[in-house]
């Protein structure tokens, strides 16, 4: 059973993304000036009616926030959820499942606002429920423990457990959260005096995956207790490359080999950039078909929309694949582990593939505009990018055909950066996490 109120509130997220969408769309196809004014407006509208909307949803919440405090809380129940409650993925999918495998005195429950994701969980044998159903709220004053990899939208945000962790979801090399210098992070006092603040300082554990990562966080989390434990993601990284050999299935070593392109997302989304490159990426079909490789794309999450229109475009090509969310549930660590070569750009993932000591190409094409106009980095990008460096698609096709031949240009850069940035490399990331949450809980009742 849902609570009414808050399905409401779906609908009105759902109404909002799709007034933003028009918007947007009014935007991009402006070729006058005139045309600019009405979607500013838009724009004004829906923030104006988001704001009101989120305050009225608290007021209601309120009360149900006092009687969860008096619900008796339990360290054996941890809730889990990840991406806005949206997505079954990152690190707290990867503990989640470890802890339900390997430590039977936690009862470990994972909360989404996806009801078809819900049901999926409960027939593979999860516990799961709507975040916002009776039983989500009950479950969530219940847990003593709170696992997010996003923030307290990850689970319910309107009643969250005392314990709150927040594993992150990749090594910052660009600039997040207080130090994004283009996001304001000011709140009035009322935000700030709100029991539903998903502020960075409500956190009591942080993991991380190195010291250096843990300590460009500490500048936003600044409350939290930091433990370098290994993220729990990279386990199946670890565990792969331990095989000696990419996870092929049953199709061997006959199958192609396997390229990934995993871009980060430009401008959240709003910019239609891979869509442009279409065209490109269709004239790599037959040279791949030449050296027998197979090109999976795989856009961020946040270009949902655009990734169809590409798949579209290139749909009947031998070689080259768009991979959609819906079709292998959006976790794309099993890909990760599955692939010979990685194509990025300033996407962290990259530091994870690391693990593998696999090839990596960096597409770069718009490193500059990137930097100015998205999102700064936290690091020189030639210092921390292990593997050339390419502005168009010709010379991707050149770097894939020589590491298909021959793995070991920059392999010595590799594994320098690995080492900088991954503490552990023994596939023990979800037990040191779980333990060191226990460790942290312990007495804590």
């Amino acid at each position: 059973m849902n609570i009414p109120f808050l399905d409401l509130k779906v609908q009105y997220q759902t109404m909002r993304e799709q007034v933003q969408s028009c918007a947007e769309q009014v935007h991009e196809d402006s070729h006058v000036a005139a045309h600019s004014k009405p979607s500013s407006e838009s724009f004004e509208m829906v923030r104006t009616l988001s704001w009101i909307w989120r305050r009225i949803v608290e007021l209601i919440n309120l009360p149900i926030w006092l009687l969860a405090k008096l619900v008796p809380k339990s360290k054996h129940v941890w809730v889990f959820g990840a991406w806005v409650g949206n997505r079954y993925n990152d690190n707290p999918k990867w503990l989640f499942e470890y802890v339900n495998a390997s430590v039977p005195s936690i009862r470990a429950i994972w909360l989404s606002r996806d009801k078809r994701l819900v049901r999926s969980l409960r027939e593979r044998g999860f516990e799961s429920y709507y975040s916002y159903s009776i039983k989500g709220y009950w479950y969530s004053a219940r847990a003593f423990v709170g696992i997010v990899c996003q923030g307290l939208s990850d689970i319910n945000r309107f009643v969250t457990p005392p314990f709150l962790v927040n594993t992150w979801h990749g090594t910052p090399i660009k600039k997040v959260l207080k130090d994004v210098e283009r996001v304001s992070y000011t709140k009035s006092k009322i935000q700030k005096l709100s029991p539903f603040s998903e502020s960075p300082d409500r956190y009591n554990l942080v993991t991380a995956e190195s010291e250096i990562e843990a300590e460009i966080l500490k500048r936003s989390f600044s409350s939290a207790v930091f433990e370098v434990t290994g993220q729990p993601r990279n386990d199946v990284l670890v565990k792969c490359k331990s095989s000696g050999e990419p996870a092929r299935g049953q199709e061997g070593s006959y199958a192609p080999k396997r390229i990934l392109y995993l871009p980060t997302h430009r401008m959240n989304g709003k910019s239609r950039i891979f869509s442009q490159l279409a065209a490109e990426f269709a004239d790599l079909d037959p040279v791949l078909g030449h050296l027998n490789a197979l090109l999976l794309i795989k856009l961020h999450y946040l270009h949902q929309a655009e990734a169809k229109e590409v798949a579209q475009k290139l749909r009947g090509l031998k070689n080259v694949r768009v991979l959609l969310d819906e079709e292998f549930g959006g976790d794309v660590y099993p890909l990760l582990a599955s692939c010979d070569i990685l194509i990025t750009d300033y996407s962290s993932v990259y530091v994870d593939f690391l693990l593998t000591e696999r090839p990596i190409i960096f597409y770069c094409f718009d490193l500059q505009t990137y930097i100015a106009a998205d999102r700064e980095l936290n690091f020189d990008y030639n210092e921390v990018t292990p593997g050339p460096k390419c502005f168009n698609l010709d010379e991707v096709a050149h770097w894939i055909q020589r590491f298909l031949e021959d793995d070991s240009p920059y392999k010595k850069e590799r594994k320098e950066l690995k080492d900088k940035f991954h503490k552990w490399d023994d596939g023990l990331n979800s037990k040191r996490v779980s333990e060191t949450i226990m460790r942290m809980t312990e007495g804590s009742i």
